[in-house]
């Protein structure tokens, strides 16, 4: 009987686990959309990867950090990371791309600002949008 209950448990215990996994992932991915919308910032690929996983040690109890990653842009024509950090369902640490460039410091280059000529917003009519065209089958 028992060789037959403790694979069947393993197997239960995994799933489990698998399941809470992904639910995580969904309520961080709800957290980093409802940021993006806050700030006026357009989540890509509308999903959250798994960057650090920590456990940290408040008022006695051991509790694990997440840290998820995912892909910013503000007018559609640039793709910047942001990162979010929860520790159960609540954020601890969010961290944004700025929305404007650099001041130059006096004295030095203008080259010197990594995002000088970047625009916020695509001009009218421009469009990034790039169709998506099925590919022709040959026989050759």
């Amino acid at each position: 009987m028992q060789e037959v209950f403790w694979p069947l448990l393993f197997c239960l215990a995994l799933g489990a686990t698998w399941y809470h996994v992904l639910r995580l992932r969904e309520r961080a991915t709800l957290h980093a959309r409802r940021l993006c919308e806050r700030h006026g910032l357009q989540m890509l690929d509308d999903s959250v990867a798994l960057h650090r996983l920590r456990l940290q040690r408040q008022r006695g109890k051991w509790q694990v950090l997440r840290e998820y990653r995912f892909d910013t842009s503000l007018g559609g024509n640039d793709r910047r990371t942001a990162s979010l950090t929860l520790r159960g369902d609540h954020v601890m640490h969010v961290s944004l791309p700025e929305r404007e460039p650099a001041a130059p410091v006096p004295g030095t280059a203008s080259a010197a600002v990594p995002y000088a000529t970047w625009s916020p917003r695509p001009e009218p009519g421009d469009n990034n949008v790039v169709p998506i065209e099925r590919a022709r089958r040959t026989l050759h």
